[in-house]
């Protein structure tokens, strides 16, 4: 089962409402508030989790320190129940191969590429 750590910038919330959904979901809030982005990926690698974020800056970090993937949201409704919608489309869909990969989405489109 894949496991996720959720970046302040899509918010605790996001977090909850995975958990609420039978997901193992982390929040950085909730466990490293304000830890840098070099160790939120640590952290993933450590834990064995998916990071989902906002920060766009993820995206070259992934490529120099490999985490098990990264689900960066680029999205145009920042909404709370927006970024879990596109969240859940992204990682419910078994076609989807997330794991050891970089996921760009947006409401539109879902971009991934191996790490």
């Amino acid at each position: 089962m894949l496991k996720f750590l959720v970046d302040e910038s899509t918010g605790i919330e996001v977090a909850q409402q995975l958990r609420q959904m039978g997901y193992d979901a982390v929040s950085v809030i909730k466990t490293m508030k304000g830890a840098s982005d070099i160790a939120i990926i640590k952290k993933a690698k450590q834990e064995d989790r998916i990071v989902i974020t906002n920060d766009k800056d993820f995206g070259w970090l992934a490529a120099i320190y490999k985490p098990p993937g990264i689900i960066i949201l680029r999205l145009s409704d920042e909404s709370t129940r927006n970024k879990t919608q596109v969240t859940l489309r992204v990682i419910k869909n078994p076609s989807y191969r997330i794991y050891g990969c970089l996921v760009v989405a947006t409401e539109k489109k879902i971009r991934i590429r191996k790490l």
